[in-house]
This record gives C-alpha cells, structure tokens and sequence, in this order.
C-alpha cells in the first residue's frame, strides 16, 4: 500500500541540480524585462525612503518617552529597595528568639532536595532569610 521512500527522494528539490538549470534559463539576458526591473528598483527606494522615516520616529520615542519614564519608574523603586535593605541589616542582627515566628505550614519539607544540605531551597539567600532550626 505505502512506497519505500529512498534517500534520494528525500533530498531537498533545489539540491538536485534540476532547479540549476532552470534558473539559468529563467535569467538569460534575452528575457529579462527591463521595465519590470526598473519598477522593482523604484519600490525598493521607496521601501528604503520609508522605513528610514520609521526608524528615525521610533528612535526618537525611545529616546523621548521610554528612557525617561524608565528613569522616572527607577527612582521610587530605588528608594524603597534602600529601606528594605536597611531592615535587612537590622534582623541579621537579632537573634532567633525574636525572629518572626515560622508556622508549621512554612517550610514543609515532604523528602531534602537533592542539592545543598537537603533543607534550603534552589533560591535561598542567605542575608535575607533565616533558617531556625528547633
């Protein structure tokens, strides 16, 4: 019911050398049509006028709009991360006692994980968080 392909079927149609000749005749220099040529060249110029245009349009809202709004977002966000990183240097100094307390549905541990002591996760810092072992 179904053909056996060959490698040879599978190879690629323009590999086979076929489409070598027929290129070759398609661009001989007796059919080439000049006013068609001409239009493709006009329309690529144009295509290029265009899109230069654009480009210079984009650049210029980049330049104008999102830096300064990414700037703009960057220093409130500094800001806080500044206070955030002084309360991390206050708890780094208490000691476990007056730690927050760790409920019993935090840090459920089914099986180690496979990395590491078996106990702290893939992601675990060790400035920010704090292991109180019972």
């Amino acid at each position: 019911m179904f053909k056996r392909l060959t490698q040879r079927q599978f190879v690629r149609f323009n590999s086979l050398g076929v489409s070598k000749h027929i290129n070759e005749a398609a661009f001989h220099p007796s059919k080439i049509n000049k006013a068609a040529g001409e239009a493709f060249v006009k329309e690529y110029t144009e295509k290029v006028h265009h899109s230069e245009a654009v480009t210079k349009l984009w650049k210029r809202i980049t330049y104008i709009v999102a830096v300064p709004a990414l700037i703009a977002t960057a220093i409130p966000v500094i800001n806080i991360e500044l206070k955030h990183a002084k309360h991390r240097e206050h708890l780094a100094h208490l000691p476990d006692e007056e730690w927050p307390v760790q409920y019993d549905y935090q840090n459920i541990r089914s099986r180690n994980f496979w990395w590491g002591d078996g106990d702290k996760t893939l992601f675990w810092n060790s400035s920010v968080n704090r292991h109180i072992t019972e």
